[in-house]
């Protein structure tokens, strides 16, 4: 990854200089460390990312002729160009400290998360985000960069904290017209109020136009669970819709529009009944 940071990045242009920083995102993965907060921070991480993407196709940044070349003259596409370059110093600073803790740590401190350990519903989340870049993305990086691990919190809040105030600068320079209908093309194909919740609240401090957007469209959202006639016999088990983790709502909670009807359920033996609902703990027909 550092041979894109020196004299390559140099005779990059403005645009080509974004689309590395967008991409380094996809080189970043998380360490076992991060145990049950794992799946809220790959979110994070990508809900990041996704802003970053959204500026760039607000801005026209594959079109705009100010940002084909690598020496701008204009003082506000400089600014630009020296924020990108700020960017990437950040993946690069934060990749030499992960080099760092590597070198003095026990090798089951070292293990990482992959996408097969993430629940259904942020795998879903996180690759529908991954695929809205993907559109955005009109080139490939020059230079395939190396994988690489955070391993504590604290590395990962300063990536999200240092990126969104990038953004923040980036806006200012070239403000994003319509950000909340960009937003909500985002989220267009998220139609699972629970989802969109859990993307509300992961985005919450870093992509302000998206949680609103998020927020609101889970809130239009009526949920019906409805059971019919059920019958089973002993040791029985009975659950129809709902039941989300209490990790989806930290830092906020869900305006849920829930109808529950039964209309007659006939379980018997060891009986354990669950129409609908439930957001945190262990579900009633769990053993």
């Amino acid at each position: 990854m550092a041979e894109i940071f020196g004299t390559v990045a140099g005779a990059l242009s403005v645009a080509a200089l974004f689309n590395n920083c967008v991409d380094c995102f996809e080189y970043v993965q998380l360490g076992r460390r991060f145990g049950r907060d794992y799946e809220r921070c790959q979110l994070k991480v990508k809900i990041a990312q996704t802003r970053l993407s959204r500026w760039g196709q607000a801005v026209a940044i594959h079109e705009d002729a100010r940002f084909a070349a690598a020496s701008p003259t204009d003082a506000p596409t400089q600014q630009v160009q020296s924020i990108l370059v700020e960017i990437e110093m950040l993946f690069q600073s934060l990749q030499k400290t992960s080099k760092r803790y590597e070198l003095g740590a026990k090798q089951e401190d070292l293990a990482l998360f992959r996408d097969g350990d993430m629940q259904p519903a942020f795998r879903r989340l996180c690759g529908r985000l991954e695929g809205v870049v993907r559109q955005r993305q009109k080139e490939t990086s020059l230079v395939k960069k190396t994988a690489w691990a955070l391993y504590d919190g604290k590395n990962l809040d300063r990536l999200v904290e240092h990126l969104t105030g990038f953004v923040d600068d980036l806006e200012k320079i070239y403000p994003v017209e319509a950000a909340r209908q960009l937003a909500e093309v985002d989220i267009e194909m998220v139609d699972d109020a629970t989802d969109l919740m859990a993307v509300s609240n992961a985005a919450a401090g870093i992509d302000t136009a998206l949680a609103e957007a998020a927020a609101e469209k889970a809130e239009g959202i009526a949920v019906k669970n409805y059971a019919g006639k059920i019958e089973t016999g002993e040791e029985a088990r009975v659950r129809v819709g709902n039941e989300m983790d209490a990790s989806i709502f930290s830092g906020g909670g869900i305006a849920d529009r829930t109808t529950n009807t039964a209309d007659m359920v006939d379980a018997r033996g060891k009986s354990r009944v669950h129409i609908g609902n439930k957001y945190g703990g262990r579900g009633i027909l769990d053993d």
